[in-house]
């Protein structure tokens, strides 16, 4: 891959990707809207809206690594253009299939051809940060959740709202085919990835024996469960619980979404730099597991867009010292990156699954209390084991103290 030659070159290019990442990310949460609405107006069950929404997760996950084999002999900017004017024409037939088991097959579809999408987006920019700038790491992930979880929605519930569903599908459509040009006009002929041996961890098993490692791999596959079984049914509970109009619905998933990307662009300094970032790690979990019983105890308006604030901050702190950690350790980094990828995706598959299926039986608001349970074992087990010390310490301390003690004159 060439190298950029000017500050005028690296402006041209990040202004080109961030436009690319956030449309990419747009039509992404889009969809997530589209299918979810398509699902409940064929009136499926939690369990089958569950499946409709996972399906597409899940052939991301599985996607991950062909993707990385395909683009490593071909031509991103070809193959980034051809695969989005396939979505277009896929998101142009969707609307009118007629059972749910056809848009979970089809949102299967698209979900192996977004891989390839996000994979190459994601190879290019890791390839350029150098020249870019390392302080700008976190703007690709934060542009393209801005667009999954705030940007998306809102286009796709409003556009739904004014031009009815199937033409929803049409504006999607139409989307894909300009991130095509888009694409041509911005991504390279290669991507550029290098190989070569490391002497960092890189198996499984090297991986796991560090404790950064361990927890990092941990709170995100907590997060992605979590963020994919509140995200799945945010508007669920909008229209059933809160008795929102269909307009309205999506602002739970949006003020989610806007909360963690501010997070993410605006306390990255200030979160991986404190000398109270643990503790800051520790209440961003605490304030999950407090958003997550709001959900499941307080069906109120206010409370739930609490929840929605509580969620994103907490899962964007949680992100921001898990990949300061993670860019810290001797590993190999692309290896970790994959390995986050497949946990992401699989943590957010299966956490719509498990969410649908359970939601069927106990109602939709106990499951959100069930979801505490891990999220508190984990706290339990990572920040309860660190405060340890520290109490045993201060228990020491008054055993030590005598009860009936003389007062000094």
């Amino acid at each position: 891959m060439a190298q950029f030659h000017s500050p005028a070159q690296v402006r041209t290019f990040l202004i080109g990707f961030v436009g690319l990442t956030l449309l990419s990310g747009l039509t992404i949460g889009m969809n997530k809207v589209l299918a979810t609405l398509l699902g409940i107006h064929l009136q499926v069950s939690n369990l089958q809206l569950a499946t409709i929404s996972s399906a597409e997760t899940f052939a991301m996950a599985l996607g991950t690594i062909p993707a990385g084999f395909i683009l490593s002999r071909g031509n991103p900017k070809i193959l980034y253009a051809g695969v989005s004017l396939a979505l277009a024409l896929i998101f142009c037939v969707l609307p009118w299939l007629p059972q749910w088991q056809w848009v979970a097959l089809v949102m299967f579809l698209v979900g192996l051809c977004i891989s390839l999408r996000v994979v190459a987006m994601s190879t290019v920019f890791l390839v350029r940060l150098p020249e870019i700038g390392q302080g700008k790491a976190g703007w690709y992930k934060g542009t393209l959740t801005l667009g999954i979880q705030f940007l998306g929605p809102l286009t796709g519930n409003y556009a739904i709202a004014q031009l009815g569903l199937n033409a929803g599908f049409l504006v999607s459509a139409f989307m894909f085919a300009l991130l095509a040009v888009i694409g041509w006009n911005v991504l390279p002929t290669t991507t550029g990835a290098r190989r070569g041996a490391t002497a960092d961890a890189s198996s499984w098993s090297e991986l796991l024996r560090l404790s950064q490692v361990r927890v990092t791999y941990l709170f995100e596959l907590l997060a992605s469960f979590t963020a994919s079984s509140v995200g799945v049914f945010s508007i669920v509970l909008a229209l059933r619980v809160l008795q929102w109009p269909k307009e309205h619905a999506v602002w739970l998933m949006a003020v989610q979404g806007l909360s963690f990307v501010l997070v993410l662009f605006g306390l990255g300094n200030v979160v991986v730099h404190s000398p109270l970032r643990d503790r800051l790690y520790g209440a961003a979990h605490l304030a999950v597991i407090l958003a997550l019983l709001t959900l499941g105890l307080f069906p109120f308006s206010v409370a739930y867009l609490g929840a929605s604030v509580l969620l994103g901050l907490g899962l964007g702190v949680n992100n921001l010292v898990n990949m300061d950690r993670i860019s810290r350790a001797p590993v190999d980094k692309a290896k970790v990156s994959s390995h986050l990828t497949l946990l992401g995706m699989g943590g957010g598959t299966l956490g719509a699954l498990t969410v649908g299926q359970l939601s069927d039986r106990l109602g939709l608001q106990p499951v959100f209390l069930i979801l505490t349970l891990p999220w508190i074992a984990a706290w339990l087990l990572y920040h309860g084991r660190a405060l340890y010390p520290v109490l045993r310490k201060s228990f020491a301390g008054v055993r030590a103290t005598p009860v009936n003690s003389p007062v000094s004159d």
